[in-house]
């Protein structure tokens, strides 16, 4: 009982540590409320179609963009995909070796709400916490169509490592730009003047 009461004295009396518990509890949570509820349909209602087609066109386009800027291959964009060809040098056909979809999942809306869920409960007053998020959700996008356009790298010149970098190195990676946004609210906006 005792060592019980220690261990919570402790939490209570460092911050940092009260910090990431708080940070720990809300990502579990916001993935349960996540994965167990219809959370898209109660949050955006009859718009939920319109509002993740916002936002798979914004991963779409950019990573259209950032294709035409750092990949050589040629290749066709049609809302959802990104069709990658060679060209046949005697007959000129179009001869198709990639295929990215931009599908809804990759449209960053689950990274977003996480992030919000995340900046309802840090510390300040209200209004600077959202001007925040409205800043970081630039970031968490921005970063999600990187993701996006080192898949398709991948997909276009390691393939058979397309669904291990997928799975295990691009889903890590929003947790860590979460993390990071996170970070730095908890270091410099926090708790300002009472360092």
């Amino acid at each position: 009982m005792e060592l019980g009461k220690g261990i919570i004295k402790k939490i209570k009396n460092n911050t940092p540590l009260r910090d990431f518990l708080l940070f720990a509890i809300v990502t579990i949570a916001f993935h349960f409320l996540y994965w167990n509820t219809n959370m898209d349909s109660w949050l955006f209602g009859p718009y939920t179609s319109k509002v993740y087609n916002f936002f798979q066109q914004i991963a779409y386009k950019g990573t259209v963009i950032f294709s035409g800027l750092f990949i050589d291959t040629p290749f066709e964009a049609t809302y959802p995909s990104i069709k990658f060809y060679s060209l046949d040098p005697i007959s000129g056909d179009k001869n198709f070796i990639a295929i990215m979809n931009v599908v809804a999942d990759c449209s960053g809306i689950k990274q977003l709400l996480q992030l919000f869920m995340i900046m309802l409960v840090v510390p300040n007053k209200f209004y600077k916490r959202m001007i925040y998020f409205l800043i970081s959700s630039i970031a968490v996008l921005f970063f999600n169509i990187v993701r996006i356009f080192i898949l398709t790298y991948v997909l276009l010149h390691h393939f058979s490592n397309y669904q291990f970098i997928h799975d295990w190195i691009g889903r890590p990676f929003h947790y860590v730009i979460i993390f990071l946004i996170w970070v730095i609210w908890m270091e410099f906006f926090a708790r300002k003047g009472k360092h």
